[in-house]
C-alpha cells in the first residue's frame, strides 16, 4: 500500500506541467532584470509578450538610462529627447512612418514591431527609458550637449561650446553639430565622451547669461565665462581664474579687489605677455562688455564643485599659449 502510494505521488508530480519564468513572483523577477545588462534584456523581451511587457519598464530601464547616459544628457536634452520620441510613436501609430533602418545589433531587438502589433505595443505606458536608450544608442537622435575644445584647435582649448550630438556606435564616439548661430554648419567626428558634458546652466548659447552674485567673485576662485569673438557668433565657455588687480599686495588681510569695481579674469594658459592673459571686466553688469579686438565677454558662474574644476585641468594643454 505504501509503495503504491508513493507511485502516486511521482505520477501527480511528473503530470504537473513545468516551471517557467512567468511563474515567478513579480519582486523577484524585477530583481533579476535589475542585474540584466541591456543586451541580455533585449534578447530576453523576444521570449513573449508577456515579458517584453516587463522587460521594457521604466523601473528596469531608468537606472541604465542614467548609468549610459546621464553625465552628458541633461534636463533640456531630456524633454527634448521625450518630445521627439513621442513625435516619433505618434507616426508609427498613424503608419504614416516606419524607420527604414529600424534594426541595430543587439540593442534593436527590444523592438520587434509589426503591421498587427504596433500599435498595442506603442500604447503600453512605461517603456520611454527603453525607447530613449535605444534611440540614441542606434544614432536615431541628435541631442543638446556641450564639447570641451571644440575640433581639437588650438584657439579653442579650454573652452565648451554648445552643439548637438548624435552618437556613433561603432568607433563609440560623437558627431558635433555646432550652433546654428553660426554662418555655415560646422561638423565635427570622433569625439569622445570625455569631451562632452551636459550644460551646468539653461542658457541659450546666443543669450547673455546673468552672472551670480558679482561680490561673491574673490581671486583664486575658478570661473567660466562667456566669449565670443564677434557679435553675431554664439557663446561659447572659458575657464579661467579670478586675479588680483595690479595695484593689490596679494596679502590674504590686506586683499581688497573683491570691493573693487573691475574684475580681473586671467587665463593661466597663455603666456605672461599674451593680450590674453588678464582681462579686465565690470564686476555689476547686464549685458556684454566690449573689449574690441578682444572679443565679448558675457555672463560669468563660479566653480564650487571639485568635479568640474579636476575636468577643466585634465585638459590643460602641455605648453603655454601665445
Amino acid at each position: 500500500m505504501l509503495l503504491s502510494k508513493l507511485k502516486k505521488q511521482v505520477q501527480s508530480v511528473e503530470d504537473e506541467p513545468p516551471l517557467s519564468l512567468l511563474d515567478l513572483p513579480d519582486l523577484v523577477l524585477e530583481s533579476i532584470f535589475r542585474r540584466l545588462p541591456p543586451q541580455s534584456l533585449c534578447r530576453l523581451s523576444q521570449t513573449c509578450r508577456n515579458l517584453r511587457m516587463k522587460c521594457r519598464s521604466d523601473e528596469i530601464w531608468e537606472p541604465l538610462f542614467h548609468q549610459r547616459w546621464g553625465k552628458i544628457i541633461g534636463p533640456t536634452a531630456f524633454t527634448a529627447l521625450e518630445r521627439m520620441a513621442k513625435g516619433e510613436n505618434a507616426r508609427i501609430l498613424n503608419r504614416s512612418y516606419m524607420p527604414s533602418c529600424f534594426w541595430m545589433l543587439p540593442l534593436t531587438c527590444i523592438w520587434s514591431f509589426s503591421r498587427h502589433n504596433d500599435k498595442a505595443l506603442l500604447e503600453e505606458p512605461s517603456e520611454r527609458f527603453a525607447s530613449m536608450y535605444s534611440d540614441l544608442e542606434s544614432g536615431k537622435l541628435w541631442f543638446p550637449a556641450q564639447v570641451y575644445n571644440r575640433q581639437g584647435h588650438v584657439g579653442f582649448l579650454l573652452s565648451c561650446y554648445d552643439a548637438e550630438l548624435n552618437y556613433v556606435r561603432d568607433s563609440d564616439t560623437f558627431c558635433a553639430r555646432y550652433s546654428p548661430y553660426y554662418p555655415r554648419v560646422i561638423m565635427e567626428d570622433g569625439i569622445p565622451w570625455a569631451r562632452i558634458r551636459k550644460p551646468p546652466v539653461d542658457t541659450s548659447p546666443s543669450e547673455f547669461h546673468n552672472p551670480d552674485i558679482a561680490e561673491e567673485f574673490r581671486p583664486g576662485d575658478h570661473i567660466e565665462v562667456q566669449w565670443k569673438r564677434c557679435q553675431y557668433f554664439p557663446y561659447g565657455w572659458w575657464y579661467g581664474i579670478v586675479g588680483h588687480a595690479a595695484n593689490c599686495t596679494r596679502d590674504d588681510q590686506d586683499c581688497k579687489c573683491h570691493l573693487d569695481e573691475v574684475l580681473w579674469l586671467e587665463f593661466r594658459q597663455y603666456i605672461r605677455d599674451s593680450r590674453w592673459r588678464k582681462v579686465p571686466i565690470k564686476r555689476k553688469r547686464s549685458r556684454e562688455d566690449s573689449s574690441g579686438l578682444d572679443g565679448f565677454y558675457g555672463g560669468i558662474r563660479k566653480l564650487f564643485s571639485e568635479d568640474e574644476i579636476s575636468t577643466w585641468l585634465q585638459l590643460w594643454p602641455k605648453e603655454s599659449l601665445q
